[in-house]
């Protein structure tokens, strides 16, 4: 049977109809596409930029009050990461008390971005920009310390690696004290486990303007040679093979300072928990007789080295450790920068 003509014609034009649709779906869709690279494109751009500028921020600050030297570290930083400094504004904020407590670097990058597809429609750059902050400060607080304590003047007279008694033996310089003090409670079992995981509860020293008054913390009186002799056990025994030495655990930088390798930091997200060498102690103004209370002032980082001399057993149980010099982020309470004391740490702020 012949198709009649007109049947014919209404096909050739619905024909021509789905014809016109997919070169309209096909602009449209490939428009589409070329936006989403382009957009995408310039996401990338600026979260590269961002982390530069938080790379840049923090690595600058570890040189922080010195304006000239923290500048320089963020143009050597800003060329490791490919940035060009020309790109790039810092801005170093002095410690102003009581407004600025503590020392801040600023940076900010601004760049141009090529588009490859919005040319087409007469946009080929965009500015991209980021910014990041960073202070360097003084540990004000912190919990998973270690129940000793360091007294001002053994940190004063010490030079950062020096080894320094965190608790002493029979010979302690107050009738009754040792060095051990009560951060979670009183008794042996309760000093045992702090020495072993780090303490729950937090102290506050007297930098620290997040506090309203700075921590006072009972001296635990006696030896206690036993539950040191496990706690400090525990805490070398089960410490990661790769860093129970001190040549493992810090590294000594340009500057002088110390750092934390990152496979032996225990304070960072997704540090290594099992450096249990690694250990924070408050810092007291002295020892007195009996259980009594002291003032935290501040906080200082060691190495925790173990027993003197004489082992740990009947009078003898001395314990010491080497300073750690650093400006680790150990997840302290922002304090006010002290530059007489040897823990430090660098922060994002903005």
């Amino acid at each position: 049977m012949a198709v009649p003509p007109a049947f014919c014609r209404l096909h050739r034009e619905q024909r021509g109809q789905v014809f016109a649709i997919v070169v309209v779906l096909i602009a449209v869709f490939g428009g589409m596409t070329a936006v989403a690279i382009d957009l995408g494109s310039f996401s990338a751009d600026r979260r590269d930029l961002q982390n530069a500028a938080d790379a840049i921020a923090l690595a600058a600050s570890q040189d922080l009050p010195n304006s000239a030297t923290a500048q320089a570290a963020a143009t050597q930083w800003a060329i490791h990461n490919d940035i060009d400094p020309a790109d790039m504004t810092v801005t170093v904020i002095p410690q102003s008390l009581p407004s600025e407590p503590n020392p801040k670097v600023r940076v900010a990058l601004e760049r141009s971005h090529s588009f490859t597809f919005a040319r087409l429609i007469g946009i080929t750059s965009a500015a991209v920009g980021a910014s990041a902050t960073a202070i360097k400060t003084s540990p004000g607080g912190s919990e998973g310390l270690v129940p000793w304590s360091v007294l001002e003047a053994a940190k004063d007279a010490a030079t950062p690696g020096l080894s320094v008694v965190l608790k002493y033996d029979a010979q302690n310089p107050q009738n009754g004290n040792f060095g051990a003090i009560r951060i979670d409670g009183n008794g042996s079992n309760v000093y045992r486990e702090t020495i072993e995981y780090g303490s729950d509860s937090g102290l506050c020293a007297v930098i620290a303007p997040d506090c309203s008054d700075p921590d006072q913390v009972q001296t635990e009186p006696g030896n206690m040679t036993g539950p040191t002799r496990q706690g400090t056990d525990y805490r070398i025994g089960n410490t990661d093979p790769a860093c129970d030495t001190w040549g493992e655990v810090v590294v000594v930088n340009a500057n002088g300072l110390h750092g934390l390798r990152s496979e032996c930091n225990p304070f960072v997200p997704g540090g290594n928990s099992n450096s249990l060498r690694v250990i924070i102690v408050p810092v007291i103004p002295g020892l007195c007789s009996g259980a009594c209370y002291v003032t935290v002032t501040e906080f200082a980082l060691f190495y925790l080295e173990g027993y003197g001399d004489g082992g740990c057993t009947g009078n003898d149980c001395e314990i010491r450790g080497r300073f750690i010099d650093s400006n680790t982020n150990y997840g302290a309470v922002m304090g006010t920068f002290d530059p007489d004391t040897y823990a430090h740490f660098v922060r994002l702020v903005e």
